[in-house]
């Protein structure tokens, strides 16, 4: 009998909040989302928030739209015809090279930044499993375009009913929701199926920040990783804060 396992889904998000690794500190095995398609004009699949002289401020990777049309976000190419990852790395060590942990993540940030992915989920596939394999989460991954290509019939699938028929596929027992999919989601149709369904209850705590004298939340986990480090991050998403839906 396969085994069973928390699972959790999401797009593989641009450098993404603390709440996405506090997901996945929370399951088995974590889901890229990125066989539908990719989102039309700005999202936080191509750009997330950064510090600035106090503010946040975003930080976005360019990406080739002319021609494309509909694409799915595995399917998404950086345009590196704009030499954007130089400004990239001078921003953000401008913003955190004062930071207690500079060294050490800007070394792994300019790493990312030299592989000059061609696809824009490889790059932030690669920053959301670097870090959470530094902070020891134990999740395996895996995308739906691989789960798609392996089983033809969850192609035609929308809302509610391909994010069901992944957690299955994926032997999942557990499944645990962010609160940004309430229009469609049916937990309902997840127990009907043995698979229990949980909805992240993440509360973002403070840190403290750089270059700044208030705290400002829900910034990149970038951020936090300059401040407090791998270990400070580790703790920051500490904590099953889940709520049983049915």
């Amino acid at each position: 009998m396969p085994e069973r396992k928390t699972v959790a889904i999401h797009q593989p998000n641009f450098f993404p909040w603390l709440g996405t690794f506090h997901k996945i500190a929370m399951v088995d095995e974590f889901i890229f989302f990125d066989h539908v398609q990719a989102p039309r004009g700005k999202s936080w699949v191509s750009r997330n928030k950064i510090l600035l002289s106090g503010k946040a401020g975003w930080l976005t990777i360019p990406i080739r739209k002319s021609g494309k049309g509909y694409q799915r976000i595995s399917d998404v190419c950086i345009n590196y015809g704009t030499n954007f990852e130089r400004k990239h790395l001078g921003t953000i060590k401008q913003a955190y090279q004062k930071s207690a942990h500079f060294k050490e993540v800007y070394a792994m940030i300019e790493s990312i930044y030299a592989n000059k992915y061609e696809r824009l989920a490889d790059f932030n596939k690669e920053y959301i499993q670097l870090v959470s394999a530094r902070v020891g989460l134990k999740a395996s991954f895996q995308s739906s375009t691989e789960m798609v290509n392996k089983n033809s019939r969850l192609a035609g699938l929308t809302g509610n009913e391909v994010v069901l028929k992944l957690c299955m596929q994926a032997t999942a027992n557990r499944y645990i929701s962010g609160v940004g999919c309430l229009e469609f989601i049916e937990p309902l149709s997840f127990e009907e199926e043995g698979i229990e369904f949980y909805f992240q209850r993440f509360v973002h705590r403070e840190y403290r920040q750089v270059n700044t004298a208030s705290f400002v939340s829900h910034l990149s986990s970038l951020d936090a990783l300059f401040n407090v480090g791998f270990d400070g991050l580790r703790s920051l998403i500490s904590g099953k804060q889940t709520e049983r839906a049915v």
